[in-house]
């Protein structure tokens, strides 16, 4: 499609949502570019005077004693904790406060607090997943097949084959089991190399703008 990305940010920034945030869910699979993505998306909205926050889901996944597995997979995310601590209050026109879970030392990092009326984006796997779906304002998945997410990961070098099989195929489950694509207002394929700018890697596939 020939939308631009900026045309998006327009479309984000006049959402109208009195007295609370504006709630946009970003998903897709691991390597896909979500981070880079929210992150671009957090500072163009910004140039525009907006308020916004980037809470990743990776913050809210659980200490190893809890998992259930040798590496880290999709039911290991707390996403009960995400809705309660920062969705839900944000979306109630509340305050967000919660702890991020830090991965080096197993442990919580300290409070991190977002003030409601701003826009929040909440990034990272499962951040559409059906239990949170209706609480967010746009959903935006990122497409890109396994192969290249797999090779992305392996050239960042935070995680090992093993690692990565354990994952993909908790992946794979959660997509297939959830269809968060099927529920995605901006679909973006993310093939490409990924840098900043919606002409170079990011390609809408398909953009449908819920109702205001």
């Amino acid at each position: 499609m020939s939308i631009p990305i900026q045309d998006i940010i327009q479309y984000i920034t006049k959402f109208p949502a009195l007295n609370r945030s504006v709630i946009v869910g970003i998903d897709g699979g691991a390597g896909a570019g979500k981070t880079t993505f929210a992150d671009w998306l957090a500072d163009s909205l910004r140039t525009t005077k907006t308020p916004v926050s980037v809470v990743h889901v990776d913050s809210f996944y659980r200490p190893l004693g809890e998992r259930c597995y040798k590496h880290a997979t999709v039911s290991d995310c707390d996403w009960e904790r995400l809705r309660d601590q920062v969705i839900v209050p944000l979306r109630s026109g509340r305050k967000a406060c919660y702890q991020p879970y830090d991965w080096l030392s197993d442990g919580l990092k300290d409070r991190v607090n977002i003030d409601a009326g701003s826009i929040a984006i909440i990034e990272g796997v499962t951040a559409i997943r059906g239990e949170l779906s209706d609480y967010y304002d746009l959903h935006i998945w990122f497409k890109c097949p396994q192969e290249i997410r797999e090779h992305r990961i392996l050239e960042r070098g935070d995680m090992s084959e093993e690692e990565i099989q354990y994952w993909m195929t908790s992946e794979n489950h959660y997509m297939v089991s959830h269809e968060p694509e099927k529920s995605a207002h901006l679909v973006i394929d993310s093939t490409g190399v990924l840098e900043t700018g919606d002409d170079r890697g990011w390609f809408i596939k398909r953009w449908s703008p819920p109702k205001k």
